[in-house]
């Protein structure tokens, strides 16, 4: 049984949240309590993210159980380059521009490049309910 649309792109939004948790963690353990550089620890940090992004949306959010595993990792790291891109740039805009500080900045930009960006593209490289 298909679930309704808008229940995918919820269940995306809650991979994201728990990305972005495990970042954090990650971050905050190798630089809290192994004493790296934060820097360095960014690196690490953002791959165990990137990582609970792309198995979370594959599995749960739109619980694709297919074997294209090259396929799908290649053009998630395709578009996860795209969104760098678009973040970087927004932020650099917003900014630029002075109607925010940049922590509101930066949570504003990455909901919108999340939300009009990335889940938009991740809904063409994981099928729902694809088991082939």
């Amino acid at each position: 049984m298909r679930r309704a649309p808008w229940l995918a792109s919820l269940t995306s939004v809650a991979v994201g949240a728990l990305a972005t948790l495990v970042d954090l963690v990650v971050l905050g353990v190798a630089v809290e309590q192994l004493g790296v550089d934060p820097r360095i620890a960014n690196v690490p940090a953002l791959l165990f993210g990137l990582l609970v992004q792309f198995f979370g949306n594959k599995f749960w959010a739109f619980q694709d159980h297919s074997r294209a595993w090259f396929r799908q990792g290649s053009a998630f790291l395709m578009v996860e380059a795209g969104a760098l891109l678009l973040s970087a740039t927004l932020f650099h805009l917003v900014v630029g521009s002075q109607l925010l500080p940049y922590l509101p900045a930066r949570l504003l930009v990455q909901a919108l490049v999340y939300v009009g960006f990335s889940m938009p593209l991740w809904r063409r490289i994981f099928r729902e309910g694809n088991t082939s």
